[in-house]
């Protein structure tokens, strides 16, 4: 980063926030006071996919647009890519940087005009040779800029250079010491950059047709500044995991603060600046040209590291420069390549309408030195490319996966650590296997397997206890995982597809909607099923509100038990049927809700597992037609009778009933433009209380808190919040099966998304005991289970059981 004189003048340091646990010396300054960053989102992994909770409360709040908001946001973005002071009330704040990035081409601007009025100066008024103002252009750059994106360019290519997978990669550019890739590649874009701005010669200053140097670094510095918001918007922020992690990974959701309409404003801005240096023309195909490097530069980096950060940004910005200023050198001779096109097309053509051989044609062709160099350079370009595809190592997608699936491979023994390759089943051995911190989730879960086979039982006698042991085990990084502290989040709403007919619904249950009020009320008295059963099972139990229909009278809850939630649908759902359920924000809001509320639980319970549970009349309707749109399965296969008034819990006129609600749900709101899309599902045939789960799940999952699922509604909110991040499947713990058809294709899709990102998949529900009532009554009648996995890893190994010593042994 570069330094920033301002600083000097900023406020004292508050008091230091939350550790983070790393093990890290905090410096004794820092660019933000102690745990302001760490509070606005610690990195954790695969959080790109929803909008968290610190992000939402900074764009409704303190980043929400206004206009001091916005001059906020260019002087934090001044200050971080200048070394030049900005106003003492601006800090580095990593929301106003993100949200400031559509400034970056502006402050190029300014940067460009400041370093071209040193080449001028150096050569029209001191008449040094262009070569030598070139170089005093770049000096200038440099100072200005602290070589900052210079910087992230060297450690781009020590990473890209000396790394084979993208953790070696990624741990390679987080050092901040600079290596041969790096020495090597800050040369030659030097000698680039000085070469070709003196070759654009003297500046002239004429609207729309600057010619020469200083024109060019203007344009230039604005233009590949562009690239950095286009590919933060497109790609997702990697978590770096280095020195500076406490800034960046406030990074991780950028794309949510860097908005579509920034970008705009940001190519606006750039296109305005090239054309007024070289024209209308000449301005769309630079911004088309930056277009096209964000692009593929995004591609690489998802190739790589799978995603962008912030050293890569800096290096695809010194790459465009150099890009650019060929682009701008090469406007001065597209005389001579539009003939070299011209003359390739009509070889093309002669010998398509056979006029002549292809062979006298290409003898012809490659007698011209121009084509024959581009022929040379594209067969050289394709045998590399054929070559690197077909010979040695894999490529880097799938390293990886080689090194983590195949133990026995050459390749896996030149990568792994000692540690991890000379484990052994002891206990200690396994957890600092489960403390190391390089060993993903997939490593230490087939770790604590490994070991439980061990044990003194027959290998895999455990069944589903030893999955969940495993997933306990490998989430808490402890072989001695708790779960003695469980809270069971109950989230209640109603459904507008519930609802009579005469009031707009559909009439989907056997129930009237008001009975789910009337749950809710026996549950704030301690009557209800889940009160009872988080009592024997010492279970903290809480209820939230998060889209009654409140109707005429507006119920007063005791606060204890259940309490209304701050992001509250008002009236519930709509009818699906004819209407979308809910808005987009009103999602966004339930999804945030079941985020907050999760993480109060766990902050303020310091719980090891959460259960969800759910309250609302019509909810298996919803759940059914969630699915069938998200899977495209057929209705009957999902539909069941739900809350039935029969013992054996059969009504085949709801069901067919049911059926014919989710078959004109999909037909109203076409079942193609939802398939594989959590967010708009929600929005058309979503539930409150479903989006409250989703939330729930996400910011468990973030938090490395076991999560027991209880059956159909809860297990159709598992899928969707898998669909949104996959790695929520790690945490699943399958407590019921529901006589609802629908969750077994649910579960079905969740186990799919997991094989597919190389997660374990979570073992099939615990119980088969026919429960369908809902309020989480299967998770809760599951958690002592869950305490029966957790102290599985207490049996003794094979081995030490074989040892024992004593009288009473027999022999065979």
């Amino acid at each position: 980063m570069a330094p920033n004189n301002g600083l000097a003048n900023s406020k004292p340091l508050a008091k230091e926030g939350p550790s983070s646990g790393r093990n890290e010396k905090e410096s004794s300054t820092t660019i933000l006071p102690k745990g302001t960053v760490e509070s606005r989102g610690n990195g954790t992994v695969n959080s790109h996919a929803f909008i968290s909770r610190q992000i939402q409360e900074f764009i409704h709040g303190e980043g929400k647009f206004s206009f001091w908001a916005e001059v906020r946001g260019f002087f934090t973005v001044w200050m971080f890519v200048t070394r030049l002071p900005g106003p003492t009330w601006v800090d580095h704040h990593p929301g106003y940087l993100m949200r400031g990035m559509c400034y970056f081409p502006i402050s190029g601007s300014l940067i460009g005009v400041f370093v071209s009025t040193f080449y001028d100066a150096a050569n029209l008024t001191l008449s040094l040779p262009l070569t030598i103002s070139s170089i005093i252009s770049e000096v200038t750059s440099l100072w200005v800029t602290g070589c900052f994106h210079e910087d992230g360019l060297a450690d781009s290519a020590d990473g890209i250079g000396g790394g084979w997978t993208s953790e070696q990669i990624l741990k390679i550019m987080t050092d901040t010491r600079l290596g041969t890739y790096g020495c090597a590649i800050l040369l030659v874009y030097m000698i680039a950059k000085v070469e070709l701005i003196a070759v654009l010669g003297k500046s002239m200053w004429v609207l729309g047709k600057c010619q020469g140097g200083g024109p060019a670094i203007v344009v230039t510095h604005t233009l590949s500044r562009l690239v950095a918001p286009m590919m933060v918007r497109t790609r997702d922020y990697v978590d770096e995991q280095g020195p500076k992690y406490r800034f960046y990974s406030f990074f991780l959701q950028a794309k949510y603060l860097v908005t579509w309409s920034r970008v705009v404003f940001a190519t606006i801005t750039s296109f305005i600046v090239a054309s007024i240096a070289y024209g209308v023309v000449k301005g769309a195909v630079l911004i088309l040209a930056v277009i096209v490097m964000a692009f593929f530069s995004g591609q690489y980096a998802d190739y790589l590291l799978g995603g962008v950060m912030g050293d890569y940004l800096g290096a695809t910005i010194c790459v465009t420069e150099v890009y650019l200023l060929t682009i701008i050198l090469l406007f001065n001779k597209y005389k001579e390549h539009l003939f070299l096109f011209e003359v390739i097309v009509s070889f093309f053509l002669e010998v398509t309408a056979g006029k002549t051989s292809a062979l006298k044609s290409t003898k012809i062709l490659l007698a011209n030195d121009s084509v024959f160099s581009l022929f040379k350079m594209v067969a050289v370009v394709l045998f590399t490319h054929a070559w690197c595809r077909n010979v040695g190592h894999p490529p880097m997608f799938a390293r990886k996966g080689v090194a983590e699936r195949e133990p026995t491979d050459e390749i896996q023994v030149a990568l792994v650590s000692p540690v991890e390759r000379d484990v052994t089943k002891t206990g200690n051995a396994l957890e600092a296997f489960l403390a190391d911190k390089n060993h993903n989730f997939s490593q230490r879960y087939n770790a604590v397997r490994d070991y439980l086979d061990s044990l003194a039982k027959p290998v895999g006698s455990l069944g589903t206890l030893e999955d969940w042991a495993s997933r306990l085990a490998s989430i808490q990084r402890s072989t001695t995982p708790k779960a003695d502290n469980v809270v069971c989040l109950l989230f209640a709403a109603d459904h507008g597809v519930a609802k009579d007919i005469a009031d707009g619904g559909m009439g989907c249950s056997a129930y009237p909607s008001s009975v789910t009020r009337k749950v809710v009320m026996g549950l704030d008295n301690g009557l209800a099923g889940a009160s009872v059963f988080a009592k024997c099972n010492h279970v903290n139990l809480r209820v939230i509100d998060i889209g009654l229909d409140d109707g005429i009278s507006k119920c007063e809850w005791s606060g204890k038990t259940v309490r209304p939630s701050e992001n509250k649908i008002i009236g519930g759902t709509k009818n699906f049927c004819n209407s979308n359920a809910m808005t987009s924000e009103e999602v966004d809001q339930c999804i945030c809700a079941g985020k907050m509320e999760t993480a109060k639980a766990i902050d303020e319970l310091s719980c090891n597992v959460v259960v969800f549970g759910e309250i609302g009349i019509g909810n298996t309707t919803t759940s059914a037609t969630l699915i069938a749109i998200l899977t495209g399965k057929n209705p009957s296969d999902l539909c069941g009778s739900g809350a039935s008034t029969s013992r054996d819990g059969v009504n085949h006129a709801i069901v067919t009933k049911k059926i014919a609600i989710v078959e004109e749900a999909i037909k109203y709101h076409g079942e193609s433009k939802m398939k594989g899309q959590p967010y708009k599902a929600l929005e058309a045939v979503g539930g409150a209380e479903i989006a409250a789960m989703v939330g729930g799940m996400l910011e468990a999952s973030e938090r490395n808190v076991p999560v027991l699922v209880d059956g159909f509604i809860c297990s159709t909110a598992a899928m969707i919040a898998c669909l949104i991040n996959p790695m929520v499947s790690r945490a699943l713990l399958f407590a019921t099966e529901s006589t609802e058809k629908g969750q077994s294709v649910a579960i079905d899709e969740i186990t799919k998304i997991a094989l597919t990102n190389d997660i374990p998949s979570p073992e099939g529900p615990a119980l088969h005991m026919k429960l369908r009532m809902g309020e989480g009554m299967g998770g809760l009648a599951a958690v002592p289970l869950v305490r029966s996995a957790c102290a599985t890893l207490s049996i003794g190994t094979l081995e030490e059981v074989l040892n024992l010593q004593g009288t009473n042994v027999y022999k065979c």
